[in-house]
């Protein structure tokens, strides 16, 4: 069995710059036996733990302590390598079925981000990845406006840059109040930072109708500006579009 060290200080996070894990945080989670993994799960927005949540991974029914964290058995070597499927839920957020991936009998991604409960007709996309590139950006780019670090940040009671990391792991995200119809919409991911390619790590969270859509994984690529969605007349098209840099700028 492993010893789980507990944090005995939390961090205050700034919306823009800091990221949900830092590399202190992830050191304290790591494992000295091949037996079990700790996940830590938090909010996209607020990059709050979120304690007391049901956590299902394959056979196993757990919940996260007050830090988030919940220590989950490995599983066999010889498990699937598409993924054990896992499910979070909570009170006031919305629940989530994925897939966590398995590398050599461990567990491949060890972060988590839920999201709060969204009105329907809205929209939460939530982009995470592991310590390197450094800095991934999320774009959205509609008939009206480009929704970036760079670009407009926050247009009241229509759409806003939650968060911006630029330290590694994310998140990113971007929440749309409300899809207009009669608009369409992109969904970009740059590579800021020259450091690194993107890894098999780097995944975007869709949400849409107060569910989540799609987990879009990136997969290794040494792409810089990449479109993975668009949204037309209410209805999403998911791709993996490498574009020109201009598009990311």
């Amino acid at each position: 069995m492993i010893k789980k060290i507990v944090l005995t200080s939390l961090l205050v996070l700034n919306s823009y710059g800091e990221s949900c894990w830092t590399t202190n945080e992830i050191a304290d989670m790591a494992q000295d036996s091949w037996d079990e993994t700790v996940f830590s799960v938090k909010d996209s927005v607020t990059c709050e733990p979120i304690s007391n949540a049901k956590v299902m991974v394959g056979p196993f029914k757990l919940k996260t302590d007050a830090y988030g964290q919940v220590t989950v058995p490995n599983p066999p070597e010889d498990m699937d390598k598409n993924g054990v499927p896992i499910q979070f839920s909570r009170r006031g957020y919305i629940t989530a079925n994925e897939k966590v991936m398995v590398f050599a009998g461990s567990y491949w991604n060890n972060l988590f981000l839920m999201s709060k409960n969204l009105p329907l007709g809205s929209a939460r996309f939530v982009l995470s990845w592991d310590t390197k590139p450094l800095d991934l950006d999320l774009h959205l780019k509609s008939d009206d406006y480009h929704i970036s670090y760079r670009k407009t940040r926050d247009i009241t009671n229509t759409v806003k840059l939650d968060r911006d990391a630029r330290k590694g792991f994310g998140p990113e995200t971007i929440t749309l109040d409300k899809l207009d119809k009669n608009n369409s919409y992109r969904v970009i991911v740059h590579r800021f930072s020259n450091d690194s390619n993107i890894n098999n790590k780097a995944q975007v969270r869709v949400y849409l109708n107060n569910k989540i859509d799609r987990v879009v994984r990136l997969h290794n690529t040494d792409a810089k500006c990449i479109e993975i969605a668009t949204i037309r007349d209410n209805e999403i098209d998911y791709q993996f579009k490498k574009l020109d840099n201009s598009e990311c700028k």
